[in-house]
């Protein structure tokens, strides 16, 4: 289990870094993991929005995929591929793929077709569609947040509305922004919760600042950190590792 590990990890001195939105930034992320120098006992949490709008998502995916120290939560971009993603007409924007397309998912399909094209430009799509098959069926198991002694890990945020965070939609958790951001008291009393989703200059800060929420739980911990430091928008791809 994701969660036991963790714990574990944290309980015996190793370092748990949790990683903010990559959008297809497969070179930033890369060298970020080489800058933190993991050892055999260290783990690594992607906050979801591995993919889209960036210019290669595939291999994103398979970075997360392959390594056994990373662990990824899902975001509503992973959402909308799931939903979107057409092997058979990944050069056209189909009904299907409409949606996703606009969002970004026009990048990480050309993602695909670059990884699978040879030099002529023909497209080896049974390779690609093997593939995606095996990175949607990632995709599709991936947890939408990660509770720990400490700390909730989680793509968006939750509402401090709708009851118990554990039980809330995966919609809230994948999407919501202000009713988050804006709560007066903590959503959970006991755990600081780290997302991504919402970007630092959304927030009116510099891509390489955080956010911390200025609600405090009752230990003087932040209730709220929020590490998305625009990676696909700002004026070069930055991503934030936050040391847990």
């Amino acid at each position: 289990m994701v969660e036991v590990e963790l714990q574990s990890i944290l309980d015996n001195g190793g370092n748990v870094w949790v990683i903010g939105d990559v959008h297809g930034h497969a070179d930033t992320l890369t060298a970020l993991l080489d800058s933190l120098n993991l050892d055999s006992m260290d783990r690594v949490v992607l906050l979801g929005d591995l993919i889209d709008r960036g210019p290669k998502s595939c291999e994103v995916i398979r970075i997360a995929r392959e390594s056994r120290q990373i662990f990824s939560v899902l975001g509503n971009h992973e959402e909308m591929m799931l939903l979107g993603f057409d092997a058979e007409n990944i050069e056209t924007m189909t009904a299907q793929q409409s949606s996703w397309f606009y969002a970004g998912g026009r990048a990480t399909a050309q993602s695909y077709i670059d990884e699978f094209s040879g030099g002529n430009g023909d497209i080896s799509r049974f390779e690609l569609r093997q593939r995606a098959g095996k990175d949607l069926a990632w995709l599709d198991a991936l947890p939408h947040h990660i509770v720990l002694d400490d700390f909730r890990l989680v793509h968006a945020g939750y509402s401090p509305w709708d009851g118990d965070l554990d039980l809330q939609s995966t919609d809230t958790l994948m999407w919501v922004r202000r009713d988050f951001h804006d709560t007066v008291f903590p959503v959970d009393e006991n755990r600081t919760v780290i997302f991504g989703h919402s970007t630092m200059p959304g927030f009116g800060l510099k891509q390489s600042e955080v956010w911390v929420s200025e609600v405090e739980l009752s230990n003087s911990r932040p209730a709220a950190i929020g590490i998305d430091s625009c990676c696909y928008g700002g004026d070069e791809p930055q991503l934030t590792a936050f040391n847990l």
